[in-house]
């Protein structure tokens, strides 16, 4: 009989234990374990702004010039200052520009200018109107006027009321009148000019006849106005003791041209319309710019250009896009809206009460007009929300629109093989979750209790509450845990499966 030592028979023990444990470990099946992310809702976001509609302001001008004998006020400099005057109101304004002689009457030898014959009569268009391009021409051919008596402020009135039958002189348009005289207004017989009482009657008179011409007057006045956006008298005139400049021959110092163009600069509203504010740093003469100053030429309209507003027509919405038919599906319930100004508006259960501020959408593709002022248009073809109270939109605000998919909803984790039953283990968001039928999951088997293999199973579902399917769906083959109540997962959920294969 053989006799082992202890030492030979503990190592002899100590290995076969070992090899026992390694055994076990390598061919004993090992387990399959996932890891998936449900991708969040997609969210998307347009953002727009409000359009405008822009008008070209109606700008009337009266130049009245100075044909008499003792200017040679018409020279190259003065027709090309027209002329660089004229570029001007025909870029920015819906113009008519009427040019008279200082000394005549009625029309006679005047011209008329305008951007479109819109509105004017058939006299105006047959005997007055040339085009522009002829400006210099008609006025080195206007005819010298002869006589003392050069009174400018009742031309002005005389042509202005004698022109607005005819639609040269439009309601509610600026109304500039322009005069160009080296001597001043006589108002009557020249033994008159020094008389302090009669000047002044006449030029509150005169400045009577242009205000209620103006109109937002609040002097008793008889006649028709024109309602003017505003009125300037300008004048172009000697500003100095010296009786000649290179510009003019003998003249005279003005006074009354000038005392009228800062009476009507300042004369105010009665409507409460804003005053001009362009010459107020030339307090002392605004509105009348120096004849012996070429310069002044050039810069004769810069304040009228600073005050004249262009006329913008605001439009207003009360739809907004939202999608283009065709675009991912959107959550009614998780539509956002905001102003450009940070005004947020809640989303409205219709039928919508007067006085509520938001909007409400349908989830159906329409062709609406979003834009309801100054006309409905601006249409648009798919998702809108129609806008009440203070959403609605007017330019120049902007609004930005978001909105995201669809939640879905799963009811069915996927095997890629047949598991063990016993083995499975499942976290939904780091929770372990029961074998149950109630908030926890099953193993869809045949009819004798084993898994079932499905060649296509759609794990989308209507809701928490319908596990009908959903479509688009997710649709897969293989083994299935069908989910219970708060199992039932959605976007943004992460799911751990680990279980053990069976390989029969």
């Amino acid at each position: 009989m053989q006799i082992i030592n202890f030492k030979t028979f503990f190592g002899i023990i100590i290995s076969a234990l070992l090899l026992s444990s390694c055994a076990d470990e390598l061919f004993s099946p090992s387990r399959n374990i996932t890891n998936q992310n449900i991708p969040l809702p997609e969210k998307s976001t347009y953002s727009t702004c409000s359009n405008f509609t822009h008008i070209k302001p109606q700008v009337d001008f009266l130049f009245i010039w100075d044909n008499s004998t003792s200017t040679y006020f018409i020279n190259e400099e003065t027709k090309r200052a027209l002329n660089n005057t004229l570029d001007l109101i025909s870029s920015r304004f819906d113009y008519h520009v009427m040019v008279a002689p200082l000394i005549g009457t009625g029309n006679n030898n005047a011209f008329f200018m305008s951007e479109t014959p819109d509105g004017l009569s058939s006299n105006v268009l047959n005997n007055l109107k040339v085009d522009r391009s002829l400006a210099t021409q008609k006025i080195t051919s206007m005819p010298t006027g002869y006589g003392s008596n050069e009174m400018g402020l009742q031309r002005a009135v005389d042509l202005l009321r004698n022109n607005r039958s005819n639609g040269i002189f439009r309601e509610n348009a600026y109304t500039m009148i322009v005069i160009m005289s080296n001597t001043d207004d006589t108002y009557g017989n020249t033994s008159d000019l020094d008389d302090p009482v009669l000047r002044q009657n006449y030029l509150n008179a005169r400045k009577h006849d242009l205000l209620c011409l103006r109109g937002n007057y609040s002097g008793n006045c008889s006649g028709g106005t024109l309602n003017s956006q505003q009125m300037r008298f300008m004048s172009i005139v000697l500003q100095n003791h010296p009786n000649h400049c290179s510009s003019v021959s003998i003249g005279r110092q003005n006074y009354l041209y000038r005392w009228m163009s800062q009476e009507i600069y300042y004369s105010p509203y009665t409507d409460g319309r804003s005053m001009p504010s362009d010459q107020f740093a030339n307090s002392g003469s605004p509105d009348s710019y120096d004849i012996c100053n070429q310069s002044n030429f050039s810069r004769i309209f810069d304040g009228i250009n600073n005050t004249i507003q262009d006329q913008v027509v605001k439009h207003k919405y009360n739809y907004w896009p939202v999608a283009l038919d065709g675009a991912a599906p959107i959550d009614p319930n998780e539509i956002r809206i905001q102003k450009n100004t940070g005004a947020t508006f809640p989303q409205l259960t219709p039928p919508v009460s007067s006085g509520q501020s938001g909007f409400t959408f349908q989830n159906t593709v329409q062709t609406v007009n979003t834009r309801y002022e100054p006309t409905p248009g601006e249409p648009f073809t798919g998702y809108v929300v129609q806008l009440y109270g203070d959403a609605r939109v007017t330019y120049p605000e902007c609004l930005t629109v978001t909105t995201q998919t669809p939640k879905e909803y799963y009811g069915y984790i996927h095997l890629h093989s047949k598991p063990q039953i016993d083995s499975i283990e499942l976290r939904i968001n780091g929770e372990n979750i029961p074998r149950s039928t109630s908030n926890g999951w099953e193993v869809m088997t045949d009819t004798s209790g084993q898994p079932r293999y499905f060649d296509s199973l759609n794990m989308r579902i209507q809701g928490p509450t319908n596990d009908n399917p959903k479509t688009p769906g997710m649709v897969k083959s293989g083994y299935f845990l069908k989910l219970y109540g708060d199992a039932i997962y959605s976007n943004g959920a992460n799911i751990q499966l680990s279980y053990l294969p069976d390989g029969n």
